[in-house]
């Protein structure tokens, strides 16, 4: 598909938007404790959602199938926004809302389907998703990104509404298209938060597509019942540490409820360059100490097994390790054993294939697990 050509071809380029307010006021508690995460189940799966001039298709921001079917909401204008209206219901004071474009590949491409402006507001006295008044939640006039999640305080309300004003600047003719509009509880805290950080590798790993399912947060959810963690994937593709390192706090200004942040560079560190690993581990240090001051916990992959492309992939691991160790980080997933063992999950000799993707969530969510 063309969106999966142009996706091997990005450039790095910044990610504009709207940056939120200082990301480590959300995360008061700490990630680990004597009884894990606090859970944070998806409450807006199955949900009642109504949408102007009562067009269909709402119900598929809340279906659970990402890059499949999508909410189609054409190219809005402040005048005649395009809005989805949820019935999440009374009770959480506090939700984590995640929109995906999953149309568009890499995080930084909003061509198929990205929103450009939009809104989230909530009401407790509207009786059908569009009645009734409504407050302003969450605000974005300069979207540039595929996903992006807001922490939305819910006393006394009952209805979510996302308001489109207007497309991206690079979305084509067909419109803004949303497949899943993810609706997290997290009164209890937003610790059970996982974001993707990373190249191309990270980019097709976490997309959740049903070939790719079960994901990490399913996973987590099967074993750890009432919980259900939150995932985005802000991968792009071509990307070294030092990419990462240039826009880490945009990204987390731009996902201001995400704690946990699972870093995936060093395959395009690697390529080319031997054995030279200090200009990787000063990047990979300044990265991990972003993140720390952000307020968020970072956990790092071993640099995946590429049989066709990377000799000195080892010497890099060693640098994952180091830091790991140093930092105190819990150790993240050895992506290097696993595709040496398993070569035929690799669908070019660098990239996972659909077995590979699966594996490496399950690797994930292995890790994670530590967390609990």
């Amino acid at each position: 598909m063309r969106f999966m050509v142009l996706a091997l071809c990005v450039a790095v380029l910044g990610c504009k938007g709207n940056s939120a307010s200082a990301a480590s006021r959300a995360y008061a508690k700490p990630v680990k404790g004597p009884k894990g995460p606090a859970p944070a189940p998806i409450i807006g799966r199955g949900k009642s959602v109504t949408t102007f001039k009562r067009m269909s298709g709402g119900d598929r921001l809340v279906d659970g199938k990402y890059r499949a079917s999508a909410w189609e909401a054409g190219l809005p204008t402040a005048d005649k926004p395009a809005w989805a209206a949820v019935d999440v219901g009374q009770g959480p004071s506090r939700l984590l809302v995640a929109w995906t474009s999953s149309f568009n590949f890499p995080y930084n491409q909003t061509e198929y389907g990205g929103p450009g402006a939009y809104r989230l507001e909530t009401s407790a006295d509207s009786t059908d998703g569009e009645d009734g008044t409504w407050a302003l939640a969450a605000e974005v006039k300069d979207n540039a990104v595929r996903a992006r999640s807001h922490l939305v305080k819910f006393d006394g309300q009952r209805w979510l509404k996302l308001s489109v004003v207007g497309p991206s600047k690079e979305t084509n003719k067909y419109g803004v298209k949303l497949d899943e509009l993810d609706v997290h509880d997290v009164s209890a805290g937003a610790e059970e938060t996982f974001l993707f950080l990373g190249d191309s590798i990270t980019a097709f790993s976490y997309d959740r597509a049903e070939a790719h399912q079960p994901s990490v947060a399913e996973l987590l959810a099967q074993k750890h019942p009432g919980h259900f963690p939150a995932m985005l994937n802000a991968g792009i593709g071509f990307e070294k540490a030092s990419d990462g390192l240039k826009r880490v706090a945009e990204v987390l200004g731009q996902n201001e409820g995400f704690k946990v942040v699972c870093l995936g560079y060093g395959t395009n560190d690697a390529a080319g360059n031997g054995t030279d690993t200090a200009d990787y581990e000063k990047n990979l240090r300044a990265l991990v100490a972003e993140v720390k001051k952000a307020g968020r916990t970072p956990v790092i992959a071993r640099i995946p097994f590429a049989p066709k492309e990377h000799d000195g992939v080892g010497a890099f691991n060693a640098v994952v390790d180091r830091v790991t160790k140093d930092e105190g980080l819990t150790p993240g997933p050895d992506l290097y054993a696993h595709f040496k063992a398993h070569p035929e999950e690799l669908s070019d000799g660098l990239h996972p294939n659909d077995k590979g993707i699966q594996s490496i969530n399950r690797l994930w969510a292995q890790a994670l697990e530590a967390l609990y």
